[in-house]
Formats: C-alpha cells, structure tokens, sequence
C-alpha cells in the first residue's frame, strides 16, 4: 500500500509540474511586436505600481516572469495614403510596439496628444522623404519652361493643359517642365513634395529609429542621366586646333553640359591617329592622336565607331583609334578587330544599374559611280570593321546582354543625308533593337535632326544631326538628355545647339532655339511613317 501511495504521489506532482509549465504558444505570441492601426487615440493606462516586500532577515526568492514585459505602444499619426509604406518600415522595427492613427492633420494629432510621433507633409520635423513635384505637358507641346510664380499658381489652382506628377510617374511621352531653369532632377529645383517626422520629447529616441526605417524604405528608385550628340569630325578645322595644343577648343561652351551627366555618348566621325592611306572614296576624315584626350576632357564616356568614315585610313587606323580611345579612358563600340569585338558592348553600372550599349550602322553606297559601299566594311571574323546594323544581328546582340543589364542603349548610324523621314533600313534596325529589348536607340548620319518615335516600349531618337563638325549646312543641332531608371526611359529633354563656322558647338539663344525645337516636334508627329500616307 506504501508503493502504491508513493507511486500516486509522484503522479499527482509530476501532473502539477506540467501544468504550470509556460506554453510554447503563449511564449511566442508574447514576444510579437504588432503594428496596429486605429481610428481615434488609444491612451495607455499608467503601470500599477508593485507592492514591495518589507526586508527579513532572508530575502524571499526572486520570481522570474516567464512572460516578456509588455511595451508601451507609440502612437504614430500619418497621412492615410502613406499608410501601406509606413506599416512596410514599421515591421523593421522589433523594438517597439506601434499604433497608427491614420489623419488628414498629423500635428494636430500630436499636438493634442493624440499620437506621440507624426509623419507630415511639409518642413516641420527630421526630412524622411523628398520628391520633385513635376509639372507636365505631352513632349511635342511647345513650351519648355515656367516661372517659380507662375509654377506655385499652377500648383495651387490647376491648369488643364498642365498634368502635375510625381517624378516617378513621369512616362517618356511627357515633358517636365523648367521652373526657374531647373529641371526637376537638379538639387535645387523648388518644387518638392517632403515628409517630416515630429515627436514629443519621450519618443525622440523611437523617432531617431523610424526615421532611419522610413529613409531607407522610401529611397527613389536608382536612375541615369545620359547625354547623348550627334556626329563628331574632329579632323579640318577643329583637328588643327588641337594640333596646335587646344584640346578643350571643339567642346568648350557645351563641355559643362557633357560633364554633368552620368554618361555621355557621341559619333567619333572619323579616323583616328596617324597611321593608313586614305580609302578611294569622296570624303576621307581623319582626326589627330590628341583627339583621343579632347574627347575625354569634354566628358565622353562612349563613342561609336560604326560609320561610314570610321576606316576611311584603312582597318590599321582604326586598330590604332581604338587604342587611342582606350587609352583615353574613352570606350569605342560598334568596331573592332574582328566580328565578335565589333559587336562587343561596353558594359557598366551606374548608382546600381547596369547598362550596356551597342553600336551599328546601315548607311548606303556614297558617292558617284563607282559608289563605295559602306557594308564591305562590316567586321569578319577574320578582319577588323565596323558592327554593321543587320536587323537579325541586332536581335542576337541585344537579347543576349539583355538578361544581363537593367539597361540597354543602342547607337545607330543610318539614314539619308539631308532627309527628314527616317529610311526604310534606319527604321528596321531601329525596330529591331527595341523589339529584342533594348530601352533607346540614338541615331545619327543625315547631317540634319529628325523626329523622335515612341515604339512599343522604348523610344528612338532617329537623328541628332551634327555636333562638333565643320561643315555647311543647317548649323542647328540638338544635345539629348535621358533620363533612364529599372523600367526603362523616365523623362528626355532636348537642348538646342548651334554648330559654328568653326565647327565648335555652342548653345543656343532663346530665339534659335524655338525653331530647333519645333522642327523635332514637327517631324515627331508624323511617325510612324505609315502616318504619312493618311
């Protein structure tokens, strides 16, 4: 009877242990830190204050609390629409328990106690977040820039022919705006939508923390700036200059607009060096060595070499360019040493994303009978040439690096001389390239602008005309701004020019510029060209 008595007993205790043993449930939902959201104020009920013991000769045992310690929820009004995001950062933040009380007037939430931290449009608190309020009109629109007076009027008013956006929402078809003649990507530009943080005094360490969650959960999204041109000669006039020490001389009164971009991309029109024998065709160009160095101090990054002119010495003279521009810290594409180099991109990543662009040119035969034909100067595999603009080749070469980048950028070399309308052949490979994925495709050759088509996806910019050349003609030109990020083209932008007697660029007048612009516009609504037969 003893054993069994003594059997019962150590069940009875071993069924009491279990019980007040904590469950692994209850544990972890303890130690969860929920976000809530409210419509009105919660007031947290002050602690009830723990009657302590009075001392004994043997302090009693200390109990340990299974339980985690509640936190005291921090209220946080905001702006309804930035609920969604701010719930986002908030669940970064273990540490605290949050309550969002979502208002149209954040401050008058935390003034009357409602909240102890509020997220606010304006300055009033810490900057979390900044973006550029965009005023803009449909890209052709002939109208390029406001006063900061007549931009806070249509702010606070409206305008029916003005659509104001976030940056983010800009699409390639629109235009921003200039206010004051800013642009909205410049740091200055005065109109900006901010969000502040404020917080009473006993939440300032919580603020500090949300601050930081909200700064790196809003970040915009990463972006690119390229500067594209047209065809650059550095030969004649502009290539004596530079023989005689005055490399900055061809690209001066526009070298500051070339620098500022995060790319910059032209046509190297020519050879380059001093090595070959001129071709047996009309015009033969060559640029000196120390035009390698002119290029780079004006601000190119990349140029194409696949033009009509780029063997005009011969396949030596371009081996001996490329070096040149390598050396020059200048990346040439669309020419190499054999087929696979010719067709090779120039590869790299800017503020996160990575780009690569190619090079092509379909031009036809040049001249009076015999005609040069410009294709027997395509890359081989076995000789060195230029990456010539075949539809299907452009197709392989742009999948293939497409998977690989965030952003493709394609040069082309095609067209008319002196034509308006893009050519059949411009317009194929054109079609091509932003078929198999490239994001812009930038042309020159006709010596003139030519209109900009907005295809599927992408945009071409069929002609930028001439840039840093010598030669006759219409001396009006254009400098392109593109503003690019991970879902392809944001915003472009074109700065009229002139090309001097010279052959060195400068920027345009108020009054020159006008008609540079409209003309683009002009030519732009015509495209496609099947609009042309209606």
């Amino acid at each position: 009877m003893r054993r069994i008595a003594y059997c019962v007993g150590v069940f009875v205790a071993l069924l009491l242990f279990t019980a007040c043993q904590p469950d692994e449930t209850e544990l972890e939902l303890s130690t969860a830190v929920p976000v809530t959201v409210i419509s009105q104020s919660v007031n947290t009920p002050p602690p009830i204050p723990t009657t302590q013991p009075l001392p004994t000769t043997t302090p009693p045992p200390t109990a340990v609390s299974l339980t985690p310690t509640a936190l005291v929820p921090i209220t946080l009004a905001l702006p309804p629409e930035w609920e969604t995001a701010v719930t986002a950062a908030l669940t970064q933040l273990d540490n605290q328990q949050w309550q969002i009380l979502p208002s149209d007037a954040p401050l008058d939430a935390l003034g009357s106690g409602q909240a102890q931290i509020a997220l606010s449009n304006g300055d009033a608190g810490s900057l979390v977040y900044q973006e550029p309020i965009v005023l803009a009109v449909p890209f052709f629109t002939p109208w390029e820039a406001v006063t900061l007076v007549e931009a806070e009027e249509i702010v606070a008013n409206g305008r029916d022919d003005v659509t104001i956006l976030a940056w983010e929402e800009m699409t390639p078809d629109m235009k921003a705006l200039r206010v004051d003649g800013l642009h909205p990507t410049d740091t200055a530009y005065p109109l900006q939508k901010r969000l502040t943080l404020t917080a009473v005094p006993a939440a300032q360490t919580a603020a500090a923390d949300l601050t930081v969650a909200l700064q790196t959960a809003l970040a915009p999204e990463p972006s690119v700036k390229i500067t594209a041109v047209g065809d650059v000669m550095l030969a004649r006039l502009l290539g004596e200059l530079i023989e005689q020490g005055k490399l900055e001389f061809p690209f001066a009164p526009v070298a500051p607009l070339l620098q500022n971009a995060d790319l910059t991309i032209g046509n190297m029109e020519s050879a380059l060096g001093t090595l070959g024998q001129p071709e047996d065709k009309v015009y033969t160009f060559r640029a000196p060595p120390e035009a390698a160095q002119s290029l780079a101090l004006a601000g190119f990054d990349v140029v194409s070499l696949a033009n009509n002119h780029a063997l005009d010495y011969g396949p030596e003279a371009l081996l001996q360019g490329i070096d040149l521009l390598n050396a020059a810290n200048v990346a040439p594409v669309g020419a190499g040493a054999d087929y696979v180099a010719a067709h090779q991109p120039y590869l790299t990543e800017i503020n996160g994303l990575k780009l690569a662009v190619l090079g092509y040119v379909n031009v036809g035969m040049e001249g009076s009978p015999p005609y040069f034909v410009t294709e027997s100067w395509a890359a081989t595999e076995t000789t060195p040439g230029v990456a010539w603009a075949n539809p299907e080749e452009i197709a392989v070469d742009v999948t293939a690096v497409r998977d690989q980048t965030d952003l493709v950028i394609v040069i082309l070399h095609s067209g008319l001389e002196y034509v308006e309308q893009p050519g059949p052949e411009q317009i194929a490979a054109a079609y091509a390239a932003i078929d198999a994925g490239a994001d812009i495709v930038i042309g020159h050759h006709p010596h003139i602008l030519q209109g900009i088509e907005y295809y599927k996806d992408g945009v071409i910019v069929y002609s930028l005309g001439n840039f840093a050349f010598q030669i006759d003609g219409d001396p009006g030109t254009a400098i392109l701004n593109v503003w690019l990020d991970g879902d392809g083209v944001r915003s472009l932008e074109l700065i009229p020019a002139i090309v001097q007697e010279s052959g060195q660029p400068r920027l345009a007048t108020e009054e020159e510029a006008k008609p540079i612009r409209e003309r683009v516009y002009f030519l732009s609504r015509f495209l496609p060209v099947e609009k042309l037969g209606n």
